[in-house]
């Protein structure tokens, strides 16, 4: 039987998409229009992140990498050799080594750490009204951990009471506590009071809501500081990018006191650029200051290696780019004073899905994160991963995480499912520090848990495996007929897609994931099924 393999059988440590030969990549990264100093760029930072040099020498974000008409690239990957800066080694390995870490945690893979340290912050009432997100005067609530505010326009409140709001013997649950505490307690719809004291009604009318139901009962309008900060890669150009689109979504609601965004180019691929970033990185944290914000959003764009997953931490004297293990760039790109910001912090990682596609690179990953001790790290698994074709998924992020308050996990699915070119391009990838108490032990320990979303087609992308867009046996195009359970030659089962050339019948077959996984479908009609498959233990 002539049979393609588009996902690999259990028993395989190789990933084999069908029987081609695939393209390598370029050797060669573009060059930049200008040559860079060897010691970098000693950057000034401001407010609003407006980057600041000497007028005299052009500013880092201007230079642009050389275009072609046909062949510009927008991906984030290239070949670089491993770097040895501030004695640290990186040995060579082989892309198809097998790697096993040792003292391996249950969620982690990785040895386990100390306790988090929790950021402290303010509680602060929301700026907004959270039914209408605009309104007159607001009502903040008075339940000490609820954020929430509500405008008179949206709820009635008797005359009775009216001068009495704000005063502290009148106690006023915002709707969505009033739900809660309903909820909690198991009970029956009843009538929304404002209270006097603990128990006494402060008036004998209702508190009539007049707003309209448009959001989520734990939406919130969040209003407390924001920081972001994009750090990019020497040589890559900005302009246009995710961060900025995600400031410009959230401006609407912040002010500028409330709001810092700010654009930092790095370059610590020699031992003596890596003294001068670490210099740079103590005055950034310095200007921030104190860590008193609500939330705190990194992105990275970076370059990744195409061989070992390796991130790009700069350029040689030579021009030629040298790249590092994802635990070491972590720990060199958040230097000093800015390590404690990463915590409880959210990443974005826009960088090839090189990143994510061995256990070695995943594994380092992991134990970055376990010394930063980010909230949420977002990686994507796109072997040439284009940024642009994620900002529905950003600006979505924004709204339901930044602004109304929910956690990223739990509406991670719901961010995916509003993004109309992700699925079709990358897999996307969360992991989550959190503190997890293991059978049996007298205290708690802190791992890392990732989790994948493949977006799958039972026609196209069955079991998340993209058909090739050409039959790689007769060259026909979109000729895939609908995939069937079945088995192959050795009794694996999964699904065949069969071409419909009358001359060719070539078979491919898509193995089921081997890991714990969940499938979440958005659609299913006439024997053909979409949604996302959840594989846990990344």
């Amino acid at each position: 039987m002539n049979l393609g393999v588009l996902s690999t059988p259990p028993r395989s440590t190789a990933t084999v998409l069908y029987k081609s030969k695939s393209a390598s990549p370029n050797s060669k990264r573009a060059m930049l229009k200008r040559k860079v100093d060897d010691d970098g760029f000693r950057l000034q930072y401001q407010n609003m992140g407006q980057l600041h040099r000497d007028a005299s020498r052009p500013h880092p974000l201007s230079f642009r990498m050389a275009r072609t008409k046909q062949t510009a690239k927008k991906c984030a990957s290239g070949h670089a050799k491993p770097a040895q800066l501030a004695g640290h080694k990186r040995p060579r390995t082989s892309s198809t080594a097998s790697f096993t870490p040792s003292s391996l945690s249950p969620l982690s893979s990785c040895p386990p750490s100390p306790d988090l340290q929790p950021t402290m912050i303010p509680n602060q009432s929301n700026r907004f009204c959270y039914l209408c997100h605009d309104g007159g005067r607001t009502i903040a609530c008075s339940n000490s951990p609820c954020p929430r505010v509500v405008c008179d326009v949206c709820i009635a409140i008797p005359e009775s009471i009216a001068n009495k709001i704000g005063s502290p013997e009148i106690i006023f649950k915002c709707p969505a506590c009033h739900e809660k505490e309903e909820r909690a307690a198991r009970s029956e719809p009843m009538p929304y009071f404002t209270v006097q004291g603990n128990t006494v009604l402060a008036s004998n009318e209702p508190t009539f809501i007049n707003g309209m139901c448009e959001r989520a009962s734990k939406s919130q309008v969040c209003g407390g500081p924001i920081l972001i900060i994009h750090f990019v890669y020497m040589g890559l150009n900005a302009r246009g990018s995710v961060p900025r689109v995600l400031n410009a979504a959230l401006e609407e609601y912040y002010s500028e006191n409330n709001l810092r965004y700010l654009e930092v180019v790095f370059d610590f691929g020699t031992s003596r650029k890596l003294r001068l970033w670490r210099s740079e990185a103590e005055s950034l944290a310095a200007t921030i200051g104190e860590d008193i914000f609500q939330q705190k959003i990194f992105f990275i764009s970076v370059h990744s290696e195409v061989t070992r997953g390796d991130l790009f931490a700069g350029k040689e004297g030579d021009g030629s780019d040298v790249a590092v293990r994802p635990e070491e760039f972590m720990n060199y790109l958040f230097s000093g004073g800015l390590q404690p910001l990463v915590s409880g912090a959210t990443i974005f990682m826009l960088s090839c899905g090189l990143l994510v596609a061995s256990s070695e690179s995943i594994c380092s990953l992991k134990k970055a994160l376990l010394e930063l001790r980010p909230m949420y790290t977002v990686a994507f698994g796109a072997k040439h991963f284009i940024s642009a074709v994620i900002k529905s998924f950003i600006v979505a992020f924004g709204i339901r995480v930044v602004i109304q308050g929910h956690d990223l996990g739990e509406v991670f699915k719901d961010l995916l499912d509003v993004s109309v070119e992700l699925p079709m391009h990358t897999d996307a990838y969360i992991f989550q520090v959190k503190e997890q108490m293991a059978a049996g032990a007298p205290s708690s320990t802190i791992q890392v848990s990732g989790t994948r979303y493949m977006w799958f087609h039972s026609h196209r992308r069955p079991w998340g495996n993209p058909l090739p867009m050409s039959c790689p046996n007769c060259s026909s195009i979109r000729s895939w007929s609908p995939s069937k359970s079945g088995q192959d030659e050795s009794g694996m089962p999964g699904r065949i897609s069969t071409c419909r050339s009358p001359t060719c019948g070539f078979k491919l077959f898509s193995y089921q994931p081997q890991t714990p996984y969940e499938i979440m479908k958005t659609k299913a009609k006439d024997n053909e099924a979409k949604g996302w498959i959840k594989q846990m233990g990344i």
